[in-house]
């Protein structure tokens, strides 16, 4: 096997529950950005557990830059991982936190207080380590996790749900961070169970459910399993009449249903159906207000996906 991350049918058992199922993938060294996609319980935090050399596979391999992670130092000091959730002692400061840190990954004088200055110049945050944990937003304090997981410079950066509870200015300013790290060489893994926000940042995507890996490929990709089944969307205007009218004339229609301003429209093919609504709201054929898609998202993927798979 070669690249920076390699699994071949790599399993983890929990007694007699299968956290994951056999495994095989691969992502090539240098920069780059993955998304870790499923929802709870999907097996995302166990995958990452392998990764990261927190437990051994129960069966299979897995190979990080070459070797065996678990136990092993010359893997582990080449992985940062940001672990879902913090617990921060709330009455120290950030920068205490980061030196008692970067004491345990083995730095030292000036060494320590370079790999200070360079991460948390990183994340922002050099004017503020001073501050205590209890005086911190939720961003900041994921700033300070992001930054002690760059304090050794690892060629691999994991993050576990990092834009849980954040707002959207910090999960923007977060996003930033993590493309401005894979420009510079570093290899990033990303679990979430949103695929809107990861779509925005990835450009590989890994979707998992109940312990198996159902998908892999680009944000495009993944989109293009949605093309296989009929697509929901709430279109608002003047008159769902007029809209269910036009709908049944030009095709793609499977199913459809009135609502007080509007209409639901099931069709079969967004790809094609979509440029002829818009070309129809340009030309003054139809009294569109606005249009949501209903289950372009994650959660239809999954269930797609699962229904294939059945």
């Amino acid at each position: 096997m070669s690249g920076m991350i390699e699994l071949q049918r790599a399993s983890l058992r929990y007694g007699d529950i299968l956290g994951l199922s056999p495994t095989t993938f691969s992502l090539p060294d240098g920069g780059g950005i993955t998304g870790l996609l499923g929802p709870n319980g999907a097996g995302k935090s166990t995958l990452i557990q392998v990764l990261a050399g927190l437990l051994p596979p129960s069966g299979g391999e897995v190979r990080i830059f070459g070797e065996v992670p678990f136990r092993n130092p010359a893997v582990l000091g080449r992985i940062g991982l940001v672990p879902e959730g913090d617990r921060f002692p709330s009455g120290i400061s950030a920068l205490r936190w980061l030196r008692m840190m970067a004491q345990l990954s083995g730095l030292s004088g000036r060494g320590m207080d370079e790999a200070l200055d360079r991460a948390l110049r990183t994340v922002g945050m050099e004017t503020r380590a001073h501050l205590a944990f209890s005086s911190m937003s939720k961003g900041m304090r994921q700033r300070i996790r992001l930054s002690q997981a760059l304090l050794h410079q690892p060629g691999l950066l994991i993050l576990d749900e990092p834009f849980n509870g954040l707002d959207p200015e910090a999960r923007l300013e977060l996003m930033a961070m993590l493309r401005g790290l894979a420009r510079d060489g570093v290899r990033v893994l990303v679990s979430s169970h949103i695929l809107g926000e990861v779509a925005q940042l990835t450009d590989r995507i890994l979707l998992l459910f109940r312990g198996r890996l159902l998908a892999e490929g680009s944000v495009a990709e993944i989109r293009e399993l949605l093309d296989r089944h009929p697509v929901e969307l709430r279109v608002n205007a003047d008159s769902g009449q007029a809209v269910a009218r036009w709908a049944v004339e030009h095709g793609e229609l499977v199913a459809l249903r009135l609502e007080n301003g509007g209409a639901v429209l099931s069709v079969r093919n967004p790809r094609s159906f979509l440029p002829k609504l818009q070309d129809a709201v340009v030309r003054g054929e139809l009294p569109l207000r606005s249009l949501d898609p209903l289950d372009l998202n994650l959660d239809a993927v999954f269930q797609y996906l699962t229904t294939d798979h059945q």
